[in-house]
């Protein structure tokens, strides 16, 4: 009779835990496209088998059981971090260049160098008749376009810095948010006397997202709570303490980003945040920095100062010294370069010792010249406009390049980690159909001994009467 309840007992465990094994195959076929869901496997475990569970492990001897583990594996986890910081980054690098890029038009049908170009056509019209109040007004309203021109490209990339500026908190924003939500996660992690794949899959998601936006180090410990680094070096997460990040983009570079735990911070940072900084810090600080700096302003300024210098040392039609035409403030000279309103054509020095348009012709000539005395940082006027736009141009191409080998590199670690540790509905609808068919096994051994049972029991009692 012992015999019986024994058998009866552990088919009954059996049922129970293909019922368990089931669940858990049910439950991966139901997250299969959640984002940042591994898939959990099965294992039962014979009687008699050692369990894992715990430090030490247990030997169960008296029926099969279950054991739940994650197919989640730390190492594919950083490889797919590392190659979304690196394709946010230069995706975002690109996006930022884009609009910078259209701003250096090299074909010479607008902007800056279309300006210099009708700027040499009225000089050199104006050397033909240098007394001809006409060209002269002509020759005055070309230098205001060149002004306008250099004003125009300036405003735009003050707008860009401000819009990347932006784009820099908004994005620090998101960092913070998703630190905060690991930080929640990981106390729940600690908290769960058991792994829970719903907690699991939001922290890999968090983590994923947190990845794009900032390049991260992850160490997990023994209680599965994650501490994450930005940068590899300031804190975000540390156990159940989240740390926020705080953003200052007119700082020096390599001490805009700190950490609210304090820590030293990177040079250089990869994700959304490290191209954002970098556009600001590279690109736009390089054609139109802070106090005059930048090749932008430097060529402003240097054009500004060769066209002055000529005009003064001209004279007039009537023997007069001749004007200067452009002014501008000395700390920002391509948004403030202007033509002066009060100069006349009249006033225009156009003559030199030896000629009537003599410094009309050096005029015509300047925007192109390569003559040390109308060279600007070692460059023609035209020559520097068109070295500061393949600068621009160049890091545009790099960037799409990287960003598309960027995308390729991301997509293949995926479907790596993809491949090991999400959920294939193939194998699920395999184990499945396998677990039902012991469930229904089972179900039959525990029928047939409950009535075997039954029976005995009837046997051993006493009819009436």
């Amino acid at each position: 009779m012992g015999g019986l309840f024994s058998s009866l007992q552990t088919a009954s465990t059996a049922l129970e835990v293909f019922s368990q094994a089931l669940g858990v195959d049910q439950s991966n076929i139901a997250n299969a496209s959640t984002p940042g869901y591994a898939s959990q496997r099965a294992d039962i475990l014979p009687i008699g088998a050692f369990s894992n569970v715990g430090t030490s492990g247990t030997k169960n001897g008296g029926s099969d059981f279950v054991t739940v583990t994650s197919s989640g594996n730390a190492f594919t986890d950083a490889v797919v971090q590392a190659a979304s910081s690196q394709a946010s980054a230069s995706q975002t690098q690109a996006a930022q260049l884009s609009p910078i890029n259209q701003l250096f038009d090299i074909t010479g049908s607008t902007g800056v160098l279309a300006a210099f170009q009708h700027f040499s056509t009225a000089f050199s019209n104006l050397s033909v008749t240098p007394n001809d109040p006409t060209a002269g007004a002509a020759a005055l309203t070309a230098a205001g376009n060149v002004a306008s021109a250099f004003q125009t490209v300036a405003a735009s990339l003050d707008s860009q810095s401000s819009q990347v500026a932006s784009s820099i908190q908004s994005t620090t924003a998101q960092i913070n948010a998703l630190s905060a939500n690991i930080g929640q996660l990981n106390i729940q992690t600690a908290n769960s006397t058991q792994e829970n794949p719903v907690t699991d899959a939001n922290l890999r998601s968090d983590l994923d997202q947190l990845s794009s936006l900032v390049d991260i180090t992850t160490t997990t410990a023994p209680n599965g709570a994650v501490s994450v680094l930005a940068g590899g070096q300031l804190p975000l997460v540390l156990g159940d303490r989240s740390y926020a990040l705080s953003v200052n983009p007119a700082a020096a570079p390599g001490s805009q980003v700190s950490s609210a735990a304090g820590g030293n911070a990177p040079t250089i940072f990869s994700g959304q945040l490290g191209a954002l900084l970098q556009t600001q810090n590279g690109t736009i600080a390089a054609s139109i920095g802070s106090d005059g700096t930048g090749s932008l302003n430097t060529l402003a300024r240097g054009f500004a100062d060769l066209v002055n210098a000529a005009l003064s040392s001209g004279t007039t039609s009537e023997g007069k010294p001749g004007v200067p035409i452009f002014t501008y403030n000395a700390a920002n000279p391509a948004g403030t370069i202007a033509l002066d309103p009060t100069v006349t054509a009249g006033q225009l020095g156009l003559a030199t010792k030896t000629a009537s348009n003599g410094v009309a012709n050096q005029l015509a000539a300047l925007p192109g010249s390569t003559a040390a005395a109308s060279q600007i940082d070692g460059q023609s006027a035209e020559g520097l406009f068109g070295s500061i736009a393949a600068s621009v141009g160049q890091q545009l191409s790099d960037a799409n390049t990287a960003s598309t080998a960027d995308q390729a590199m991301l997509t293949t670690a995926q479907t790596n980690r993809q491949r090991q540790s999400g959920v294939s509905l193939d194998q699920e609808a395999t184990n499945i159909t396998a677990y039902e068919r012991s469930y229904q096994a089972s179900a039959q051994v525990v029928s047939i001994l409950s009535q075997l049972t039954e029976d005995t029991i009837n046997l051993g009692t006493p009819s009436a009467g």
